[in-house]
């Protein structure tokens, strides 16, 4: 959750992780990540828009690290606790966002859930391309959304958030350089797309190393 919407209006992170339980398109989706997700023993994965840690937590039994990525200390702090607790010591969370993820080492993976439409609502699909070119930057092999577009005609939401078209989402990527491989439909507006690297991983990417 890169920016979560009630943060400076009492939205706790305890109310997130309590609403995030309940949700259960929310919950399909973490559950397809977790389960299908191309990522492996080896990989170093990025959570951008982490929020309290949930995706991040479940991923690092399935990796060799994750690094969880935020824009709020107050949330990042509380995950940071959360990691503790589990006593899970491959998971680390710092500051970073979509256009400036503030990693400084090789990424196989990059996963967002719930957070890159929030570039969409905030500055429509100018915004959200700066969001992709900025996870591109990283050059992962694959990058993994499981987020809020629609993939039908698009339905009122109320005047809380804009979504975008899951065409627009895919068309950026392609851009971007990745293509499609792998789509999961939980709702009309709710599922998650896997990305691949179209023009092949290279050994040295960006000239980064771990």
């Amino acid at each position: 959750m890169n920016e979560p919407e009630g943060d400076s209006h009492g939205y706790t992170p305890m109310d997130y992780d309590e609403d995030s339980a309940a949700d259960e398109a929310y919950q399909t989706c973490v559950s397809y990540i977790v389960e299908h997700a191309p990522i492996g023993r080896d990989d170093t994965v990025v959570d951008m828009g982490t929020g309290t840690g949930i995706v991040a937590l479940k991923l690092a039994s399935k990796c060799e690290r994750v690094l969880g990525r935020d824009i709020y200390e107050e949330w990042l702090r509380y995950a940071r606790q959360k990691a503790e607790q589990r006593g899970v010591e491959n998971v680390s969370f710092d500051h970073g966002s979509f256009r400036e993820p503030n990693v400084d080492v090789a990424v196989d993976v990059v996963v967002a859930s719930y957070a890159l439409y929030m570039a969409y609502d905030e500055g429509g699909e100018e915004e959200l391309r700066a969001a992709i070119e900025g996870i591109s930057s990283l050059n992962p092999r694959h990058f993994v959304v499981a987020d809020k577009m629609f993939f039908g005609p698009p339905e009122s939401r109320g005047d809380y958030e804009t979504l975008p078209q899951m065409g627009t989402v895919a068309n950026l990527l392609a851009d971007a350089g990745y293509t499609l491989t792998d789509v999961k439909i939980v709702s009309d507006s709710v599922g998650v797309l896997v990305a691949t690297r179209t023009n092949g991983y290279p050994d040295e990417r960006n000239g980064l190393r771990a």
